[in-house]
């Protein structure tokens, strides 16, 4: 009996017991070695004070992955020498840089199968208290996916029995005893409904936080969010211009180009007509063909003042029409903070 007894407290201690976590190193993307090195170590501490798991020895994984070249770049190899140092979850992921801040990608692995359990992406950047505070955020979203939730207050003035729905889902009566708990990180819908009117906005939920969001029936709702606002651009729609605007611009352009340029053959050949005929013959001799050229040359010249009043005219055409063109185009963008 004395047996029995202790071979079920061994079971139920094995059923309680943390599982065993080999945490590899993380591959630089881009970023500097000493910030991934720096990433990497406050994430071990963070891993460290997680209740849910336990960190196998850094020697036994090094000494581990050192069995074949590149284990660490390759799944299965990695999760083989997480299982040699005696743990049966294994934490693989990179750390890239993006622009100031960095995106730390993590992969939690089950060794036996190589299998991807759950995965968790966060940018970090700021202060080393938001950096701490970012990598604590990773290590429960994989390691205590229960815990990685948040809270949201709805308050709705004057709307006493009004209907609450988050998601698309009924949530409760207006107003709320207490806040509503539990609810995954990330952009959640809620509206508000009562007999005769409606409302209804999303709200970003975070990570040990509760979001107030407060609404007004009839009326722009407001969300206040527990961290640091951020900039949001809005666009203001652009007016329709007709589809002919850019095409008639550019032919505009390229005819008053072409007008110049047959401006230039009509000036250059008038030029030439004149010159010709005053060259190498006696003014006695060939008085009237002098004269006739001397016609033609200044017809040339009327002829490319026209093409160049043409050329100008078309110019300033399309360019206007571009001008208009790319003004219409353009998006006017506000942005609130």
């Amino acid at each position: 009996m004395t047996q029995m007894w202790a071979a079920l407290a061994l079971v139920l201690a094995s059923a309680t017991t943390a599982p065993v976590v080999a945490l590899l190193p993380l591959r630089p993307l881009g970023a500097p070695p000493d910030v991934v090195h720096a990433l990497e170590v406050t994430l071990r501490n963070e891993l460290a004070q997680l209740p849910e798991a336990r960190l196998a020895s850094a020697r036994d994984v090094a000494a581990a992955l050192k069995r074949e070249p590149g284990c660490e770049t390759r799944v299965a190899c990695a999760a083989a020498a997480a299982a040699h140092a005696g743990a049966r979850l294994l934490i693989m992921g990179t750390t890239s840089q993006l622009g100031d801040s960095f995106m730390v990608d993590l992969k939690l692995i089950d060794s036996r199968s190589g299998q991807e359990l759950r995965r968790a992406t966060h940018p970090v950047s700021g202060s080393q208290e938001a950096l701490i505070e970012k990598v604590r955020e990773a290590a429960i979203h994989l390691l205590a996916p229960s815990r990685f939730v948040g809270a949201l207050r709805v308050d709705v003035p004057g709307a006493a029995g009004a209907q609450l729905y988050l998601d698309g889902k009924h949530a409760g009566t207006l107003p709320l005893a207490q806040p509503l708990e539990g609810l995954a990180p990330g952009q959640h819908a809620i509206r508000v409904k009562d007999k005769t009117q409606e409302t209804s906005t999303f709200v970003e939920v975070r990570f040990g936080r509760t979001t107030d969001a407060q609404l007004e029936l009839g009326a722009a709702p407001v969300v206040a969010v527990p961290a640091a606002a951020l900039p949001v651009a809005i666009a203001t729609a652009a007016p329709r211009k007709p589809a002919w605007v850019r095409p008639a611009a550019i032919a505009a352009i390229g005819a008053g180009v072409a007008s110049a340029v047959i401006g230039l053959a009509f000036n250059a050949r008038g030029g030439s007509t004149a010159a010709s005929s005053s060259n190498g013959v006696p003014v006695s001799q060939l008085q009237s063909p002098k004269s006739q050229a001397f016609a033609d040359g200044d017809q040339n010249a009327g002829i490319a003042r026209g093409f160049y009043l043409a050329a100008a005219v078309l110019a300033a055409t399309g360019g206007g029409l571009l001008w208009w063109d790319v003004q219409t185009d353009s998006i006017g963008v506000t942005t609130h903070f």
